[in-house]
């Protein structure tokens, strides 16, 4: 059989989300990239063979302004408008496209690893794979390797240190660890989709399918017809053998159990399924765990449910700590334990490299966490955004000659700022590059939003059966709050005014002021005086406590930097055979996805909150206010102007635009959003420089989609840039993130 050698600057292997990413993301700055992928098709859990919805720190809309921007971000967009109906191979097309579009990167599907050749014990000279098509040997070779494979093959091989099993609670001080270290591990699922062919079709039952009615699964499970793919992510199994030497057992269990399910729903009599159809069933177990490799640090359980911030923080999650029995689907306890969180958390870089062998990284489920930190880190979107900072880190080693470490220990800032400057997920982190020409800019603007007034002529009553709430910044200060009402009777209303805590968190933390009001039968609107100046600009989170002779007013638009909210716990809408909640936090009493993009009528004068300035305040996404620049619902062209005191050359514009982060996308059949494109998403824009007294055309944009944009310049010399909006995607308010100039 053909030998043949691959040499490039980074070897990835893995072609999961984490793996595209990383990929994506080192051959953008420059890297030679080779990715190796054990399957034919790209994905992994996500791809058309196994079918899980690519969830993240969101966690299906309970946490606000969560959902990943970067090179996730930039798919999650992408499949928006190209696959609202979530079709897998539409999902599958995406990504291969993706890769394809890097002239840097070389695709090597079908490709299993099985050998690792060292140049001494802590470094990888070569990895070696099978590629089974074209019955050839390869050999890759880089000075960096990136195991983004789930199993970590390739830290396995190369003797990097790992954990396999749960730890004792007293190893990283867990409550929810057991108290003595074991073997379990979560399991591992199969899933099948039907569908109506409007006529009978029959199903006989193979030999080797479970007869549920024998086993919990009938009692403690819930079973739908209507149910499809990830609605049955219960069907669980494995977490008590070895995920990876019990795979094929696994796979059997799972199917004699998916046909065993379906044969229940055929042919029970409990359902009307005549005409319904299996249309596909999976043949490749979708693992949730096997190995996790040990960084310098291990991400624990403590670090998420308090939110650790860390110096050397690269990427961040959302995702509850997710725990399921290691008995799966035959367990009579819940299908899961949630830990939830009280917002975003954090991932540092040490977590991302091994701590033995020196040119090693990782990214997905295989990183180094713990047991019970896995349960929120292994969700797919976070483990893209962890690939892009491993793909971004090892383009930097290459171009600097830097192992992992020497990055963490001396190259930190440079990293994380270019981690920013490509627009990856990171929080509270500010853009300090000193050649952003921007920075030292005078900026102008067409105009400014200066006054908060959700009001609509089609704002309808709500009445005040519940406490609701609603979010704003305030920025310097909050003097009154201006409220309509519509009240039946004269009465005193009630408000509680909440700090958010850390500034990734919209919750009521930390009380500020009780205020009660007076409401007579005529009110419309009524003042509530607040008086508070906050050191530092931030949310305030506003309880209006229930009254029935009151209501409110609910207009149905979108309002940047603004939520709204109904105290309906979370864990009501939730089935508690499926879902167990053993940490409490108020972000399961106050809930945003059930009048998402509506906001109750409000009004608060004199904002800062959404001024020019906000567009090179080095943010890039809401952090303790919406750091955007944002214009009244004008609905016409808007401009920014960018002018320096001496001319300068310039040979690239990069703009940020506001693609709201608050709404939910995910790329298969969970739900589908109504609109193709987030309506705040500038499409029609114009780049200028000003030249020998008039403006000059650069470059024309129209029809984007996309939230982060490179403007290529012709190393043009001026003193002043201008950008013109001209049209967003629907909505009459247009705002943008950020500005950069090079």
């Amino acid at each position: 059989m053909k030998t043949k050698q691959y040499e490039a600057d980074v070897t990835v292997v893995g072609g999961g989300l984490a793996g595209i990413c990383a990929a994506i993301a080192a051959a953008r700055l420059g890297s030679k990239v080779a990715l190796v992928q054990n399957r034919p098709v790209l994905g992994g859990n996500s791809s058309s063979e196994i079918r899980v919805w690519v969830c993240g720190a969101t966690k299906h809309g309970i946490n606000r302004y969560a959902r990943e921007n970067g090179i996730m971000g930039e798919l999650f967009l992408e499949n928006q408008y190209r696959n609202p109906d979530g079709n897998p191979y539409y999902w599958d097309l995406l990504l291969l496209e993706k890769i394809k579009a890097e002239p840097r990167i070389k695709l090597f599907l079908n490709t299993q690893v099985y050998n690792v050749t060292m140049s001494d014990a802590q470094t990888i000279a070569g990895v070696q794979g099978y590629q089974s098509g074209s019955e050839q040997y390869l050999t890759f070779s880089s000075p960096l390797y990136l195991d983004c494979t789930g199993d970590g093959i390739v830290g396995f091989l190369a003797g990097a240190d790992f954990h396999f099993g749960r730890e004792a609670q007293e190893e990283f001080n867990e409550q929810l660890a057991p108290v003595v270290a074991d073997q379990d591990l979560l399991g591992s699922t199969l899933f099948f989709y039907t569908k109506d062919v409007g006529h009978a079709v029959k199903f006989i039952k193979p030999s080797f399918a479970k007869d549920i009615t024998q086993t919990p699964i009938e009692k403690n499970r819930i079973i739908k017809k209507e149910d499809n793919g990830c609605a049955y992510w219960w069907i669980e199994w494995g977490g008590q053998l070895d995920t990876i030497q019990d795979n094929e057992a696994i796979r059997d269990e799972l199917q004699a159990v998916v046909y065993g399910i379906w044969d229940y729903i055929k042919n029970s009599g409990h359902y009307d399924a005549a005409n319904l159809t299996l249309e596909w069933v999976g043949s490749v177990p979708g693992k949730r765990e096997s190995r996790r490799f040990m960084g310098p640090y291990v991400l624990n359980e403590n670090d998420i449910e308090e939110q650790t911030e860390f110096l050397d923080q690269v990427a961040f999650g959302g995702w509850s700590i997710d725990i399921h029995p290691a008995s799966g689907m035959y367990t009579k306890a819940a299908g899961a334990s949630d830990s939830v969180p009280d917002g975003l958390y954090q991932i540092p870089f040490r977590s991302l490299y091994s701590r033995n062998i020196h040119n090693l990284l990782f990214a997905g489920r295989d990183i180094s966490v713990s047991h019970v930190a896995l349960g929120t880190t292994r969700v797919m979107a976070t483990c893209a955004i962890m690939g892009e900072a491993v793909g971004t880190a090892a383009a930097l080693g290459v171009q600097k000659q830097l192992l992992p470490q020497q990055i963490y220990q001396s190259h930190l800032t440079a990293y994380q700022q270019l981690l920013l400057k490509q627009d990856a997920a990171l929080l509270g982190i500010q853009n300090q590059d000193p050649a952003d020409l921007a920075r030292i800019a005078k900026i102008r603007t067409s105009s400014v939003l200066t006054h908060i007034n959700t009001n609509t002529p089609d704002a309808k009553v709500y009445p005040l059966k519940q406490d609701v709430a609603f979010l704003f910044p305030v920025e310097p200060k909050l003097d009154t709050l201006t409220l309509r009402v519509n009240s039946q009777a004269a009465t005193e209303l009630s408000l509680d005014f909440y700090n958010t805590g850390k500034p990734q968190n919209y919750l009521p933390a930390k009380l500020i002021k009780h205020v009660q009001v007076s409401v007579n039968e005529q009110s419309d609107w009524i003042d509530v005086p607040v008086h508070w100046h906050p050191e530092q600009p931030q949310n305030i989170f506003v309880v209006v406590h229930k009254n029935t002779h009151v209501a409110l007013y609910l207009s149905h638009q979108e309002f940047q930097g603004i939520l709204s909210f109904v105290n309906q716990p979370v864990q009501e809408l939730l089935q508690p055979k499926l879902h167990h909640f053993v940490r409490k936090s108020s972000i399961l009493e106050w809930t945003n996805q059930t009048i998402n993009r509506q906001n109750f009528v409000f009004e608060v004068a004199k904002t800062q909150a959404f001024g020019s300035q906000k567009l090179v305040n080095g943010y890039v996404r809401p952090y303790a206010g919406p750091n955007m620049w944002v214009t009244n619902f004008n609905g016409g062209p808007e401009t920014i102007e960018l002018e320096w005191s001496t001319p300068q050359h310039i040979h690239e514009v990069r703009l940020t635009l506001n693609d709201d982060v608050n709404e939910d996308l995910i790329n298969l059949h969970h739900h589908r959003t109504p609109f193709p494109v987030i309506p705040e998403l500038a499409r029609d824009l114009e780049v200028s420089a000003w030249q020998s007294n008039h403006w000059v055309s650069i470059q024309k944009i129209r029809n984007n989609r996309q939230r982060h944009l490179i403007i290529p310049v012709s190393n043009l010399k001026t003193d002043k840039i201008q950008i013109k909006f001209t049209a967003t995607n629907g909505s009459t308010q247009l705002s943008c993130f950020e500005v950069r100039a090079y």
